[in-house]
């Protein structure tokens, strides 16, 4: 062989390395860029999740943490799950709420291995751990959705309850009658327990000596502890409204003294 041909034949090896090595580069930039949370906002209808996500408490976590399995296989063949999203957007118009994404309890371990074990009150993480994915009770973390958002994004989809929040992620259905006690500030408690039938007591624990069981009866969660009234026995000449409850209850509400102002006793001629 002349050394002609040779220097060709080295030519064309060198110019296909170099091209190879520039699809290798495309690709693998590619499949960086489509891994980033911007990315996803390419797409218009994933413009709220990305705002949202943006101003909530996991921006330090992207997307993919929690839509996706991690290793590079399984964010490889997530890739053909997302071109069929990209087909979804050009050929139909993709509305939501959508309650199918899931969000496995192995994926928020990556970052959550131990949790506050009391929550309070007697409501223990692992027992709820034991019946509960992670997502029923934490389906917002990531991001929390208005139906506000969706409807200004032209996104809403047809027959969806309009204002309120809806708790992205909730693919996992609980059962029971859920609401929520007029008022109360909003809890996740009241996805999966019904809340305004449920006694105070099962959340809030009443300070030693307090007067009596029954919360509602004096508290109203859109009123002021300070505020609090309630329906007090009729005293003659007693002006009770005037007086600190603990003055005459000063062991609580089963219990009472005429000691703090009648050093003797209760008055005999009344």
């Amino acid at each position: 062989m002349s050394e002609k041909p040779r220097r060709t034949l080295s030519a064309r090896l060198m110019i296909w390395l170099v091209v190879g090595l520039i699809g290798i580069g495309l690709v693998a930039g590619t499949f960086v860029y489509t891994e980033r949370p911007a990315f996803c906002k390419v797409c218009h209808e994933m413009q709220p999740y990305y705002d949202a996500w943006a101003t909530g408490t996991h921006t330090d976590v992207s997307c993919v943490d929690c839509h996706v399995d991690p290793g590079l296989t399984a964010q490889f063949l997530h890739k053909f799950v997302a071109l069929k999203e990209v087909w979804d957007h050009f050929t139909t118009k993709p509305t939501f709420p959508s309650l199918s994404v899931e969000v496995p309890d192995a994926r928020c371990i990556t970052c959550h291995e131990t949790v506050e074990a009391d929550i309070g009150n007697g409501l223990t993480h692992a027992e709820h751990a034991k019946k509960l994915a992670c997502q029923q009770c934490h389906a917002s973390a990531g991001h929390t959705i208005t139906f506000a958002a969706l409807d200004a994004a032209g996104i809403l989809r047809s027959g969806s309850q309009q204002g309120g929040a809806l708790v992205v992620g909730e693919s996992l259905s609980v059962k029971g009658a859920h609401s929520a006690l007029a008022g109360h500030k909003i809890v996740t408690c009241s996805n999966c327990h019904d809340m305004a039938q449920a006694p105070c007591s099962t959340c809030h624990k009443p300070p030693a000596n307090h007067f009596g069981a029954d919360c509602k009866s004096c508290h109203k969660p859109s009123v002021a502890f300070k505020d609090a009234v309630f329906d007090h026995p009729r005293l003659e000449e007693h002006s009770y409204r005037s007086f600190p409850c603990g003055d005459c209850h000063p062991n609580g509400f089963a219990s009472a003294s005429c000691e703090k102002c009648h050093k003797g006793g209760a008055p005999q001629d009344d």
